[in-house]
């Protein structure tokens, strides 16, 4: 496997019609009131290298393969846990690789990086992936129909840190 690279959305720009399609077509049923365009406003906000939101972009095999995101939030739910890991997509054809341990992997780093104590995040079907990487289940619940699991990391290696959650001034 050549050496994937991670790069700030903020370098990259024009790739914003482009992940926002990616999002859209993976995640459009969970943000039903979303339009692609939204999406990518979204990726448009997260611009940044030092605050959050912030995007990065998977470069593989000279491709732009996938995409990753920190986020104060990703659901309309639980809007007391911040910040999140979220916008973990892989194209389907670099799937299989280990590219989705190593994004993850980055993205845990960078989080440590920017002085973040805890990450949250949900998923429909990836829980015990994200276990391996040390994530915990926080609890299960029904998300715009869907069944997610929301699980957390602490970003110390503390394997019990409590919930605390950052706020947008905090940051």
């Amino acid at each position: 496997m050549s050496s994937p690279d991670l790069i700030l959305l903020k370098y990259l720009p024009e790739l914003i019609p482009e992940l926002a399609h990616w999002h859209y077509l993976e995640w459009g049923a969970l943000f039903p009131e979303k339009t692609e365009a939204d999406f990518a406003a979204d990726l448009a906000a997260s611009l940044n290298e030092q605050q959050l939101p912030i995007s990065w972009v998977v470069v593989y095999e000279h491709q732009v393969v996938g995409t990753a995101s920190l986020l104060l939030h990703d659901m309309q739910t639980n809007r007391e846990l911040s910040p999140w890991l979220a916008n973990i997509y892989l194209a389907p054809s670099v799937r299989g690789k280990g590219l989705g341990k190593w994004l993850v992997q980055q993205v845990m780093t960078e989080a440590r990086q920017l002085g973040l104590m805890q990450l949250y995040l949900f998923t429909e079907d990836q829980a015990e992936f994200y276990q391996r990487l040390g994530w915990q289940v926080l609890k299960q619940e029904l998300y715009q129909g869907k069944a997610v699991t929301i699980m957390s990391w602490c970003c110390n290696g503390m394997a019990n840190c409590l919930p605390s959650p950052i706020h947008a001034a905090q940051l």
